[in-house]
């Protein structure tokens, strides 16, 4: 499965992100329909940690992931933020990346206006 920032759940998430962020609400796991979804074959989940985002993605299958395939997931969310703002702890069953709240909204907050997350044609 390709999934890019285009796909209609990177989207809604980013836009729940954002939206939260702004308005000073927790991403919590409590609300993780919110904030995760299915991709393919894979769990990916939001949730945040202080003032830390974090984001976990998992096979749905619960085997082992490959960090490449948990990466190109990641990519979708996190394209337009430098590599070296986001920190990534591979794990066997899940890969797991974490970057400053108003960070990710900073970068994605150039393409969006009045509250719309626009994303760049790729």
């Amino acid at each position: 499965m390709n999934v890019t920032h285009e796909h209609p759940e990177v989207r809604r998430i980013l836009q729940a992100i954002i939206e939260d962020t702004r308005a000073g609400v927790p991403i919590l796991l409590d609300h993780r329909e919110r904030y995760g979804t299915t991709l393919g074959d894979f769990r990916v989940q939001f949730e945040g940690e202080d003032d830390l985002l974090h984001l976990s993605i998992m096979r749905v299958d619960g085997e082992p992931i490959c960090h490449e395939e948990a990466q190109r997931i990641a990519e979708a969310f996190f394209h337009s933020v430098p590599k070296g703002l986001i920190q990534c702890r591979p794990a066997v069953y899940s890969v797991h990346y974490y970057i400053a709240h108003d960070l990710l909204v900073d970068y994605w907050e150039g393409n969006s206006h009045h509250g719309e997350l626009r994303l760049p044609a790729e």
